[in-house]
């Protein structure tokens, strides 16, 4: 038997029609993305680090957390910032809702909460599409066979997600942007973690410090985040090394000492079983979007 459906349909006020491009970029320190236009828009938000961005003529200073819109039709370019190389998520997108307008050359910080729909664009571009060693420039995306099932559509909705939430956010009371998923003690540890990613510090040291038995922190952890509390760090210590390689000033053996490891040749395994590459393999695999700038 048919359903009886009512009268009302839902009012989709952002409703984005074709996903253009993706892109999740490191960019070594010396990058500088020339100008172009294109008739879609374009979303930049800044993982890690700095960069410059430009849009029509006027240079952007953007940080960790932030995001611009390029509307279409506007030149835009784009450049690390020398002395804090970036990770950066470019998403272009064709929607002609009137709503838009509210991107128009909206340059913002992205609230705590909100960044987890960046994150699932991220993972489910790479399953969706073919993104090794693509190019900054315009190109045609190339469906993957393998990928997970409803990957393209999952980024679509993020997308949306995250657009309409912004708009949101500016009328509706202000997002808290404490992080909920974790309680205060694995707050604390991960405050510790990072300020260690320089030194040494053991699941004891912490124990000790925090005043909890090694037993009660590790569990809390690895139930709040999905690892251990070594796993995290050498998380820290890995993607700190990448930083530090794309500054493209200092030798392996430097950035091994840097963040204690006993010697390069360990740094080095522990680099390859974490980043599926060796550092001089990333160093290279950085620098590939260099190939595809334009020359004045």
């Amino acid at each position: 038997m048919e359903p009886k459906y009512g009268k009302n349909s839902i009012n989709s006020v952002i409703s984005v029609r074709q996903i253009m491009s993706i892109h999740y970029f490191e960019f070594k320190s010396s990058y500088n993305f020339q100008s172009e236009i294109h008739n879609y828009w374009e979303l930049v938000y800044i993982d890690k680090g700095a960069a410059i961005a430009t849009a029509d003529g006027h240079e952007i200073n953007l940080s960790q957390g932030e995001v611009i819109f390029h509307k279409p039709g506007q030149s835009h370019s784009i450049a690390s910032n020398p002395n804090d190389p970036p990770t950066v998520f470019i998403i272009t997108f064709y929607c002609p809702s009137k709503h838009m307008k509210f991107f128009n050359d909206r340059h913002m910080n992205i609230p705590t909460p909100l960044r987890k729909y960046i994150t699932e664009m991220i993972s489910d571009g790479q399953e969706a599409y073919h993104l090794e060693d693509d190019s900054p420039y315009e190109v045609e995306l190339k469906k993957r066979v393998d990928g997970y099932f409803g990957s393209e559509q999952l980024i679509k909705l993020n997308l949306e997600m995250l657009l309409l939430k912004l708009i949101r956010s500016t009328t509706l009371p202000k997002i808290d942007d404490d992080n909920r998923n974790y309680d205060k003690l694995t707050n604390a540890i991960i405050d510790i973690l990072t300020n260690n990613v320089y030194g040494k510090i053991t699941v004891d040291a912490i124990s000790k410090e925090l005043g909890f038995s090694r037993t009660h922190i590790s569990s809390v952890f690895k139930e709040n985040c999905g690892k251990t509390i070594t796993e995290y760090l050498t998380d820290l210590k890995i993607s700190e090394a990448k930083y530090l390689i794309r500054k493209d000033i200092y030798t392996i053996s430097q950035i091994s000492d840097f963040l204690c490891y006993d010697n390069p040749h360990y740094f080095c395994r522990v680099f390859k079983k974490e980043a599926k590459m060796t550092p001089k393999q990333y160093s290279r695999s950085v620098s590939y979007p260099d190939k595809y700038a334009k020359k004045p």
